[in-house]
């Protein structure tokens, strides 16, 4: 009885391997600028991430991400070792910190999926991220990913992915249609509870391509008890036409007191075509205003391949004056060219980037990039 007992256990035991694994995955990105122009200073060098402000911000994206997984239960945390120290003793801070993504997700059954945590569920999410835009965004490209539709995320939106943590409800009947229900930044009052809420629907024709539609709340001006600053969007990729990708979106908003003071309404537009070694891609963006000028930007980049790993790149953009691209009321074009060499786990590449809004700022980054 005792052999059969124990048998059955390493049965069980070697099953619950086989269906549950933890699994350890890397992404980071460091660019080395050993010579930037900044308007009104002196040439600097830096090392930074894409998204930095390169006069204020350093420090490469550094970081690995462990997770379980099986067929019910999971979990998945980011870590990141942390950037510029900031105190008087160097060694006086903490060496590794949390990084976006913190949570437990449980499947109580097959098409539903709970989350809690801090997370981000990109299922929907518009992506229109190309060229300088993965290099440095101060000096190119700063219109990218969310433009024609906002991910979920378990921080108020207002609060700009600030660390918060939400309860995430996302239901897969089909592999065609998605419904999330999202309580992002679920602390304070109740009554509170869904002034930062996000419900999302997509829906996928086979054969023409994916609708989707969202509402998310913020709390006005990001104030704790204020009313809800409402968000609707509606949004269409197209995918029926070979070789294209195309991706359309409509935002507005619903306070009056918040973002839709003076009525605004964004339209934004992204595609990319691909030719053998060549890919072509197009994007903008205009908010509208009742009183306030028209606010726009349009863009269009090129990859090309040259095998062996090797590609070029450039895009141009230009920014009106409404868009304040530069800090300042001027008018903004960027220009972007770069090589880069790619390997199966990561890359490394050079480029050029040029701001033109009044003055003239240019850097020279050095782009290095991982992932496992």
């Amino acid at each position: 009885m005792k052999k059969a007992l124990a048998i059955l256990m390493i049965f069980a035991l070697v099953a619950s391997v086989a269906v549950a694994e933890i699994s350890i995955g890397a992404w980071g990105r460091g660019i080395f600028v050993p010579v930037q122009s900044v308007a009104g200073a002196d040439n600097a060098t830096s090392i930074q991430k894409t998204w930095d402000n390169p006069a204020t911000d350093a420090g490469p994206r550094i970081g690995f991400t462990i997770a379980g997984n099986s067929d019910n239960v999971g979990f998945q945390v980011d870590i990141r070792a942390t950037e510029k120290p900031v105190a008087e003793d160097p060694w006086d801070v903490e060496m590794l910190g949390l990084n976006d993504v913190a949570k437990i997700w449980v499947k109580p059954i097959d098409m539903i999926t709970l989350t809690v945590g801090q997370y981000f569920d990109d299922t929907l999410r518009g992506n229109t991220a190309f060229g300088s835009f993965d290099w440095i965004r101060a000096y190119g490209n700063s219109v990218g990913e969310d433009v024609t539709f906002m991910r979920i995320a378990s921080s108020d939106q207002n609060k700009n992915y600030a660390v918060e943590q939400g309860f995430l409800v996302t239901v897969q009947p089909m592999d065609a249609l998605f419904f999330a229900v999202n309580f992002a930044d679920a602390f304070g009052a109740t009554e509170d509870l869904f002034n930062k809420i996000q419900i999302q629907f997509g829906y996928t024709i086979d054969g023409i391509g994916q609708i989707r539609a969202q509402y998310y709340a913020e709390e006005l001006n990001g104030a704790a008890g204020a009313d809800a600053d409402g968000t609707i969007e509606v949004a269409f990729k197209l995918t029926m036409v070979e070789n294209l990708y195309a991706d359309f979106g409509f935002r507005m908003f619903t306070n009056d007191d918040g973002k839709n003071a003076d009525s605004e309404k964004d339209v934004a537009a992204y595609a990319k075509y691909s030719m053998d070694a060549i890919t072509i891609h197009a994007q903008t963006q205009v908010k509208l205003f009742d009183e306030a000028d028209t606010q726009f930007t349009v863009g269009a980049g090129v990859d090309y391949d040259l095998g062996d790993g090797i590609g070029i790149q450039g895009d141009v953009h230009y920014f009106n004056d409404a868009f304040d691209k530069a800090g300042d009321t001027e008018t903004a074009f960027t220009f972007f060219a770069g090589v880069k060499k790619g390997f199966s786990n990561g890359l490394v590449g050079v480029g050029l980037e040029v701001l033109s809004a009044g003055d003239t700022s240019w850097a020279l980054p050095v782009r290095m990039e991982y992932w496992f």
